[in-house]
């Protein structure tokens, strides 16, 4: 006799994580990570950096303002790591801010701001190249 087995439901409720989602959420929280500690650096202790070699403004303007995109970073990359269509599209707009803000601010501590904007750029890449295979 012989016996017959029935299908398997599909399994809908768990989703693959794969490598490149974590990779951008890891790495655009460490970018905010270390956004916040230079913005928080710049803001305590003026006399590690050059401020004369901002290209525009001060460095507590400059420290103001990597507070509030590092915070926002790494939100964002807690998003982005949780899968949300949110953090894709914040992961993008941050990713941005944040090489613009260490792009401008490259003349106060060139080693650190040069590693930032190489983070967001990886970030930038993983998320415009392979966000869409995520969701």
């Amino acid at each position: 006799m012989a016996t017959q087995t029935r299908p398997q439901p599909a399994q809908t409720a768990a989703r693959t994580r794969n490598g490149w989602v974590t990779f951008a959420g890891v790495y655009l929280v460490l970018a905010g990570a270390l956004l916040l500690i230079w913005s928080i650096v710049a803001l305590s202790k003026k006399s590690y950096f050059v401020e004369d070699g901002l290209l525009w403004s001060k460095l507590s303007v400059w420290g103001a303002a990597g507070l509030i995109v590092g915070a926002a970073q790494v939100i964002g990359g807690l998003l982005i790591y949780a899968q949300r269509m949110a953090g894709l599209i914040l992961g993008i707009v941050l990713a941005m801010c944040g090489i613009l803000l260490n792009f401008l601010t490259v003349g106060a501590y060139p080693v650190w701001s040069c590693i930032g904007i190489v983070c967001n750029a990886l970030v930038l890449w993983a998320v415009t190249v392979h966000g869409e295979q995520e969701l």
